[in-house]
């Protein structure tokens, strides 16, 4: 297991206004698993979802060593026959229970829907499920319902062909190319991040101060209120208002207090929807 702290131009010159005495980045929690290999190697593919099911996204390194930059697409085949086997069941057992007037005909007709797509080699991930319909699979564990990134470990000799790229982009899968032995170690940083919060639709805000300046992520759409929960759940219960600036015109002003003389600063009620680089400052009773 390890962490990669996020590197952000954003956060970097919030933390040059405030002098913060603590800085904490965003960060993004990384466990190599060879949950996969290990799994087939025991003939356990249901092992691969109790070690793999608490994932937000799966970054899948293809290439270097062993030059074979195709490998992501035996890691989709794979997803897809241990949920195609999950999802017959499932269905089988669902039938039964609607004939009986006890099942949920709408998940039935979500779950055939995901078979389909499965068997027509189309991971879940790239069908336009609703909200809800993805919640239902999520709940069964499905893995290629999860965003997935894929890092071409490139070579001198070079990276990943244009029909391996096309293949990539068929499955609608974001990517990354990069030689991991000489990338710039920021450059890579920031191309990797960028990937993962781009593929979990997730964004920054940020609370800064001079006891501390963190950066937090949010799902893209998430109001204040979710905001103040994700900080702590004691300041969701007792929320008032949001006090909300962007973070260039709050480094433009010097601080809180020159956005506030300058009418940067907006109060925002508990539906307010957070923008990507919003700082935040939540009154609570």
């Amino acid at each position: 297991m390890g962490v990669l702290s996020v590197l952000d131009e954003r956060f970097e010159k919030l933390l040059e206004v405030f002098r913060s005495r603590k800085a904490t980045p965003l960060q993004i929690t990384l466990i190599d698993s060879d949950a996969l290999g290990k799994a087939y190697n025991e003939n356990r593919p249901t092992r691969v979802f109790q070690e793999l099911a608490d994932a937000d996204v799966f970054l899948e390194v293809s290439g270097g060593l062993v030059g074979d930059f195709l490998s992501f697409t035996d890691t989709t085949l794979r997803f897809l026959s241990v949920e195609s086997d999950v999802l017959t069941r499932r269905i089988e057992r669902l039938k039964k229970e609607v004939a009986a007037g006890k099942g949920d005909r709408r998940e039935l007709e979500v779950l055939v829907r995901a078979l389909n797509a499965l068997e027509e080699g189309i991971p879940l991930y790239a069908v336009d499920f609703r909200a809800e319909e993805v919640k239902v699979l999520r709940g069964l564990g499905l893995l290629s319902v999860k965003p997935r990134v894929i890092l071409f470990n490139a070579t001198r000799e070079g990276g990943p062909d244009e029909e391996i790229l096309n293949e990539v982009r068929e499955q609608g899968l974001p990517y990354v190319v990069a030689n991991l032995k000489e990338e710039d170690a920021d450059a890579l940083n920031r191309k990797v991040s960028e990937a993962i919060l781009k593929a979990t639709d997730t964004i920054t805000f940020f609370t800064p101060g001079e006891k501390e300046t963190r950066a937090w992520p949010l799902k893209r759409g998430g109001t204040v209120l979710e905001a103040a929960a994700t900080i702590h759940n004691d300041l969701a219960k007792r929320f008032v208002r949001a006090e909300v600036v962007r973070w260039d015109r709050l480094v433009e002003a010097g601080g809180w207090k020159g956005a506030k003389e300058r009418n940067y600063v907006r109060l925002e009620g508990r539906d307010y929807v957070v923008q990507d680089g919003d700082c935040i400052y939540i009154r609570a009773s």
